[in-house]
């Protein structure tokens, strides 16, 4: 289901035809202040019901998808997005897991979007900024050779880094 292949199939689908040059599947970047609090709060909610470290690591992890559910959904976003670099576009589509993209959710122009890619660890954040619109967005994605999603999440960053 991760292969950019694949990926790339499904976004030029949802796109209309309109030819995607690569596609990953890309996370929003955490607030780590809302995260931290999050887990620390499911955690100690859990272990006081239930009094367990097991019910605490789940309850934080619990946690944690639901601070990140909660500021997708307030953007207007989800929790995971296939980022597709097109020649003139960067689309962000919905992510669901287990069949796919089912819509575009934001539109990049490449030519007026400035793009910051930042180490963090395996890990990349992504910052577009659109000096046209105004608008921005923080992206996480992965280059760890563990994950399957890194190969197409190499492939956008590839091109995102790129000079226009």
């Amino acid at each position: 289901m991760n292969d950019p292949g694949e990926l790339i199939s499904k976004a030029t689908a949802i796109l209309g035809g309109e030819q995607a040059l690569a596609a990953g599947i890309f996370g929003l970047k955490d607030n780590y202040a809302a995260v931290a609090a999050g887990m620390a709060s499911g955690a100690v909610l859990s272990d006081a019901i239930l009094d367990s470290s097991l019910a605490a690591g789940v309850g934080g992890a619990a946690a944690l998808h639901a601070t990140r559910s909660a500021v997708a959904t307030s953007k207007g976003l989800t929790v995971r997005m296939l980022v597709v670099v097109t020649a003139e576009q960067i689309r962000v589509l919905d992510w669901v897991t287990g069949s796919g993209p089912t819509r575009v959710l934001l539109s990049f122009n490449r030519s007026s979007t400035d793009v910051a890619v930042t180490k963090f660890g395996l890990s990349r954040h992504v910052m577009l900024r659109d000096s046209a619109t105004g608008r921005s967005l923080a992206l996480s994605g992965s280059t760890a050779p563990y994950v399957s999603e890194s190969k197409g999440d190499k492939a956008v960053l590839r091109l995102l880094s790129e000079p226009r």
